[in-house]
């Protein structure tokens, strides 16, 4: 979190003290507390001194601006700098998309780049809080604007810590091991954190959960929930071996998860609560009954829940909004040529038939802008506006291909 506590209101601080030097010889001039207001200088006719005005809520205006002006205002001035740096207009502000984590081409170390492409990046990506414990660190999940790492004391060790985290305030938790009375001889019985996913309502970032399928009992599923900081366990899901399907492709609406599951017969999305129940389930829109992993995913953008699917070969991409939630109506928002994006025309030799590599994918879409997100994993990035249908290139160096969307916060985590 941005060093310093903020200063005490204008309304507190009637003679601020001088800070900073002066030339010698120089009149004594106050360093105003904040920059609203300006210094009326000496007069013949003293006048009566009229306080700041009260009235001017200025935490109250600054925990409504976005984030990245909030920063912009920190280099106006020192006063400024701890004014906007205070925790309690932090976290209030609001909080949209501002980059993505990835992988860097060169040496395979995590990275962060800003959504602007330019500038100091907004998160230290080496997550300097978790290394001052341990010596290995892998990023296995942004949820929104909390991490999930797998994270080693040394490199040789073959045990490994689950921890959430949030990056801009440093705070973090290590999830404990797995542990319950075993039904038949009441003896604690131990399962290992396996292919975990870190669940939230980006809403409340606060308060979390974490689902561990239980490989040692078929389709049980652990829930580790911030809130009581203690697993319980699911077996509702009984012989149903659709799931659990928990996976990247996943959308967080009207507080239920949706999870793309790609089953053999018939894709569906799966809707599921935070105490792991299976609520329901939504067929896909036409057109998207054939997907497959790899070209397929789903995401919320707008308050709504998006699913989108690129043809392959020809790498025509379609884009649906789910505009009735209850009645299940999918719309197709947007049909666009990817290659054509990317400068090139579509040809068959896209794919390898061989390898099955594909070189265009869209890996995310703005949660409150009808842009989505492209790469060829090759040298370019891009954002793609669909109302504009204007093209912005984010990288061209291949530096910075695919990624995790990150939205920041600034709430302290429930643990």
């Amino acid at each position: 979190m941005p060093p310093g506590r903020g200063p005490r209101g204008p309304t507190e601080q009637h003679h601020p003290p001088e800070t900073g030097g002066r030339d010698e010889g120089a009149p004594s001039r106050p360093t105003l507390p904040f920059p609203a207001f300006a210094s009326q200088g000496r007069r013949k006719t003293r006048r009566p001194r009229q306080p700041p005005p009260a009235s001017l809520p200025f935490a109250e205006i600054l925990s409504r601006v976005p984030y990245r002006s909030l920063c912009r205002f920190r280099c106006v001035s020192k006063a400024w700098r701890l004014l906007c740096s205070q925790p309690a207009i932090e976290r209030r502000v609001p909080q949209t998309l501002s980059g993505f984590f990835h992988t860097h081409h060169s040496d395979g170390g995590l990275r962060f780049s800003n959504l602007s492409g330019g500038g100091a990046p907004l998160v230290d990506a080496s997550l300097p809080f978790l290394r001052r414990r341990y010596a290995s660190v892998k990023l296995e999940q942004c949820s929104s604007s909390l991490l999930l790492c797998r994270c080693r004391e040394s490199e040789d060790d073959e045990e490994c810590d689950y921890v959430v985290c949030n990056p801009m305030t440093g705070q973090w938790t290590v999830l404990p091991p797995i542990v319950w009375q075993d039904e038949e001889d009441g003896e604690p019985a131990y399962f290992r954190v396996v292919q975990p996913f870190l669940g939230l309502d980006p809403a409340v970032p606060s308060r979390f959960v974490v689902f561990s399928p239980l490989v040692e009992v078929c389709n049980d599923v652990a829930i580790y929930s911030s809130e009581t900081g203690r697993w319980s366990r699911n077996n509702e899901w009984g012989d149903n071996s659709e799931y659990p399907a928990f996976s990247a492709e996943c959308g967080f609406l009207n507080g239920m998860m949706h999870f793309l599951h790609l089953v053999t017969e018939e894709p569906i999305i799966a809707v599921v609560d935070l105490d792991g129940d299976v609520c329901g389930e939504i067929a896909l829109p036409e057109g998207m009954e054939e997907a497959s992993s790899g070209y397929s995913s789903i995401g919320y953008s707008q308050g709504k829940l998006h699913a989108w699917y690129m043809l392959p070969h020809y790498y025509e991409l379609f884009v649906w909004v789910l505009e009735d939630y209850a009645s299940e109506k999918w719309t197709l928002k947007h049909t666009v040529d990817v290659p054509e994006l990317f400068g090139r025309e579509s040809t068959e030799e896209d794919c390898d038939e061989e390898d099955k590599t594909y070189k265009y994918e869209m890996f995310a879409i703005h949660p409150e802008h009808n842009v989505i997100f492209l790469t060829n994993w090759k040298e370019v990035n891009l954002s793609y506006d669909m109302d504009s249908k204007e093209v912005h290139l984010m990288c061209t160096s291949g530096d910075f291909l695919g990624g995790l969307p990150y939205i920041p916060s600034f709430a302290d985590l429930v643990v």
